[in-house]
């Protein structure tokens, strides 16, 4: 009987002390798109607009305690790029005061952020202007000049591209962060 009593008090007593803490969840709307848990990796923006990254040690309530790291490439001896890991500090922060979080499936995105553009427009207007002043042509004559509007608008499409793409997710009305207690 003792050894009954003594297996069951173990038993409770280890489930108890091993169970799992809150969940941290990025949800677009209703949905859930991302989650960590104590001793997950977490890049994000601080609502100071500075990028802060770490590994999480608590998630309690509404608060985040996490170990502040940095990651950096650094060449070696050799010239071969490693990483340097330098620990900050523990941070303790609460979830309303990230700002945005990097996005999870980053494509090169030459196309969408107008990198393509703004470099093919500017390329073949450096060109034509290039080749214009050495046969001796005028180099806004009435034959270049549709090419460089069509390049100049090009151009313009690349920038306004630019400006409207982002490479992290803002926080707000779609996208919130929020805390899931799954011990109450």
């Amino acid at each position: 009987m003792k050894q009954l009593l003594s297996f069951f008090l173990i038993t409770i007593i280890s489930t108890h002390s091993f169970s799992q803490s809150d969940l941290l969840v990025l949800k677009q709307r209703n949905q859930i798109i991302q989650t960590w848990v104590p001793g997950s990796f977490i890049n994000f923006q601080f609502s100071s607009k500075q990028w802060l990254q770490g590994i999480i040690k608590y998630i309690r309530n509404d608060s985040i305690i996490m170990e502040q790291i940095v990651l950096r490439q650094v060449p070696t001896q050799l010239g071969y790029p490693t990483t340097d890991t330098a620990k900050l500090g523990i941070i303790k922060l609460h979830v309303n005061e990230i700002y945005g979080i990097p996005k999870r499936n980053m494509r090169s995105g030459i196309i969408t952020n107008g990198t393509l553009f703004r470099l093919g427009s500017a390329g073949y207007i450096f060109l034509n202007i290039f080749n214009s002043l050495i046969r001796g042509e005028q180099v806004f004559g009435p034959q270049n000049l549709p090419g460089l509007t069509i390049a100049a608008g090009v151009f313009v499409v690349g920038k306004t591209l630019q400006s409207t793409h982002k490479e992290f997710i803002t926080l707000g009305k779609k996208f919130t962060i929020e805390t899931i207690h799954i011990n109450k």
